[in-house]
């Protein structure tokens, strides 16, 4: 696996992102997950992207792929894996001739739905961590057990039998189990992460069925915190702050209006909380890398 810190050049990729199903409405208490397997032929000249509400984490089966993220790039290759932390803007391209990747969209308000016990695991922590520290496997022995939990995936997915849906629950969570694991040597501090994650799930839920999201006061009193206590633990838990994860949201809100060409600039900028339309395209422009118009007539 390559790893490349360069903020500037990493960043500077995600220019051609675009959005492909934001809210994720097939994922419900019910249907907690998705799965995804694709296969697609390369070399790629241009990254492709993505931002939506669902965590996501997604191996190379086949071949290779370059993942922009967070301000770092990697090469990913053969049982290699990366993790997506919810709203947040990531990219990738392959790099083969020939590439398989399988992909796993998961509810975050499920994750770590296992009964007793299941509270003890910070089950959010490979999604939350910064992208260059996110579980990835080192060893060979690591290797081949993330590819045999994967292709396992792969096989319940397709045949879909009796009990595939928990039998791949589990698998789900054993692979997250395996990742928080070596990202946390203190397992107690698993039970703080999920008080925290309940602390701030009002806000949380509230930024994403609202248009304009509630103010930092208006959340942190919402969840009965102070401003500063709410801001560390939502920080700590989504893994960014709350200004950067709701103008994520309302900017991926936006961007599915721009790409149904019935709004104006002024009518998208008003609806979800902008001063003006010129403050909604300068917002616009760092997250996406282009302009609204540009985006629009790419979409």
């Amino acid at each position: 696996m390559k790893l490349v810190k360069n903020h500037r050049e990493a960043t500077g990729k995600l220019g051609g992102i675009s959005l492909e199903n934001q809210v994720h409405p097939e994922l419900t208490p019910d249907t907690p997950f998705d799965i995804i397997s694709e296969y697609w032929r390369g070399p790629q000249s241009e990254l492709k992207g993505d931002v939506h509400y669902c965590l996501q984490l997604s191996i190379v089966l086949c071949g290779a792929a370059e993942v922009v993220c967070g301000g770092c790039r990697r090469i990913y290759r053969k049982n290699e894996l990366w993790w997506t932390m919810c709203w947040e803007p990531h990219a990738f391209r392959l790099l083969e001739k020939r590439n398989v990747i399988l992909t796993v969209n998961l509810n975050i308000d499920t994750l770590g739905n296992l009964g007793p016990g299941s509270g003890e695991t910070d089950w959010l922590a490979p999604f939350t961590a910064d992208p260059e520290q996110r579980y990835c496997p080192k060893s060979a022995a690591e290797h081949r057990e993330m590819g045999r939990v994967f292709r396992e995936l792969f096989r319940l997915h397709s045949r879909q039998q009796p009990n595939w849906r928990i039998r791949c629950w589990l698998l789900i969570h054993q692979l997250i189990l395996t990742a928080a694991e070596h990202m946390s040597p203190f397992p107690g501090d698993a039970a703080a992460v999920r008080l925290n994650m309940n602390r701030i799930q009002q806000a949380v839920h509230l930024v994403r069925t609202s248009a304009i999201p509630p103010s930092l006061q208006e959340a942190a009193a919402l969840c009965h915190l102070s401003v500063s206590r709410f801001s560390a633990l939502f920080s700590s838990v989504m893994g960014a702050s709350y200004g950067q994860f709701s103008l994520r949201v309302r900017l991926s809100k936006a961007a599915y209006d721009l790409k149904s060409g019935t709004f104006t600039l002024n009518d998208i900028a008003e609806k979800y909380g902008f001063c003006d339309a010129s403050s909604f395209c300068n917002a616009f422009k760092k997250i996406y890398g282009c302009t609204p118009s540009n985006f629009k007539r790419r979409h």
